[in-house]
């Protein structure tokens, strides 16, 4: 694929996707192994989004022949994490109303939501709690991608 095919939007919503599927995953085995009412182990998949961000950047880096904008990275980081976590929030909307709506009062109860959550709260807390760590998790990343002395290995 030739590099001036390659957008910034492309990589962030590939990307996005992949790392909101991995939140699903990993949503589904913590209620496999039972761990599902410990809601502070949901914020572990936060690791998914810190892989997904520094991937997506490096893949857009070596795609554009090692160049990369400041900004375009920090937008990479944005989308990925608005996409990943609205992924998540589809489905955690489909999975209560759906299959579980004891999942909510298990939030509820907790103490990092309020007990007057509603489903639609969530979901838009949801992709908040994703869009706002992706931007600062690009911020981090691009210290390290923005330099002409960082390269990008080949794929062998």
């Amino acid at each position: 694929m030739a590099s001036e095919n390659i957008s910034y939007q492309k990589v962030s919503i590939k990307y996005g996707i992949l790392v909101g599927l991995a939140h699903i995953v990993y949503f589904l085995l913590m209620r496999i192994f039972g761990v599902l009412h410990i809601v502070e182990l949901s914020f572990l998949s936060g690791i998914f989004l810190v892989i997904g961000i520094v991937v997506a950047i490096s893949n857009f880096k070596r795609a554009r022949g090692g160049e990369i904008n400041y900004f375009q990275g920090l937008a990479i980081g944005a989308t990925t994490g608005v996409v990943s976590s609205t992924v998540l929030g589809l489905f955690l909307v489909a999975f209560i109303t759906l299959f579980d709506s004891s999942y909510m009062a298990n939030l509820q109860a907790s103490s990092l939501f309020p007990e007057s959550l509603s489903v639609l709260a969530l979901f838009v807390l949801t992709i908040i709690y994703g869009s706002w760590p992706g931007f600062w998790l690009a911020f981090i990343a691009m210290q390290w991608f923005k330099t002409s002395d960082h390269t990008v290995p080949e794929r062998v």
